[in-house]
């Protein structure tokens, strides 16, 4: 019997691992207007970069369909598999829920539901890390037991780029988009309890940089010795960037590198960059 982990592309798991790992991915949803598109398979991140800059309005996302869980889960237990689903934050998406329903309606012992608390891959590296557990031999039990420490101490910090896309969905106000574009205003973004929370901004992206290092010494965290996830909305600049500022400052075990799906690139726009990390 294995332990397969599941779960969605909220949590943004470079594909490299989840092929190297066997983790599977379950897709949402991106309408932009009639269009609808399984996120990661059928719009590439070109064509969702380009719609995203030609469309008026913000595209939409729907959660993952508890029948698409039920199928999955119903396909891993009858290979004789356990299952660890990871989902990103019920705060922002149904996907947690709908795969909580489909266990439910299994009724078996054999799935367990893990809400990450997050998105993209700071919620990933709970996914990488039960997946590299379950292959040293660690028990179901224990590996969720750890994974749910790991969703409190997991910390993330978004640096964005523009303000355009945060005004077009709502978040800020048309005079904020336009003087903090004028001022080169990078907001830095974490997630508290499940939500988007914005803990500092800056101007410019080494500043933002430099800021964000900071919190994490004002905080009395470190990252020496830890797994580090960073990524980006089409910026590999940026992320270069902070790659240079973070092991500038610490010497970590190891870099994880990816991309921001479009679930959370809707929201951010290009040329946002992320780090994560367990505190």
């Amino acid at each position: 019997m294995a332990v397969k982990i599941i779960t969605d592309t909220m949590c943004d798991v470079p594909k490299g691992l989840a092929e190297k790992y066997g983790i599977r991915i379950m897709p949402l949803t991106v309408h932009f207007g009639e269009e609808s598109y399984k996120d990661g398979i059928e719009i590439t991140t070109e064509d969702f970069y380009s719609k995203l800059e030609s469309s008026e309005n913000l595209p939409t996302t729907s959660q993952v369909p508890p029948i698409e869980f039920l199928e999955v889960f119903k396909e891993e237990l009858d290979m004789g598999n356990e299952i660890i689903c990871i989902n990103g934050s019920s705060k922002m998406s149904g996907t947690y829920n709908s795969a909580v329903l489909a266990k439910n309606q299994l009724e078996s012992d054999n799935i367990h539901v893990i809400d990450s608390e997050g998105v993209t891959m700071g919620a990933g590296l709970l996914a990488i890390k039960a997946a590299r557990l379950a292959e040293q031999g660690m028990s179901i039990g224990d590996i969720v037991s750890e994974i749910r420490e790991s969703v409190k101490r997991m910390k993330y910090f978004y640096i964005v780029d523009t303000l355009k896309y945060l005004h077009k969905g709502g978040r800020i106000s048309i005079s904020a988009a336009v003087l903090g574009s004028i001022l080169n205003i990078k907001p830095i973004i974490t997630i508290k309890d499940g939500k988007l929370e914005l803990i500092d901004k800056s101007r410019g992206i080494k500043k933002a940089i430099a800021t964000a290092i900071d919190i994490i010494k004002e905080n009395g965290w470190t990252l020496e010795n830890k797994v580090i996830g960073i990524n980006h909305t089409i910026a590999p600049e940026n992320l270069a960037l902070l790659e240079e500022y973070l092991l500038r400052e610490y010497k970590v075990k190891e870099i994880i590198r990816g991309e921001v799906g479009s679930v959370v690139a809707t929201h951010a726009g290009p040329g946002a960059v992320a780090f994560y990390f367990e505190a």
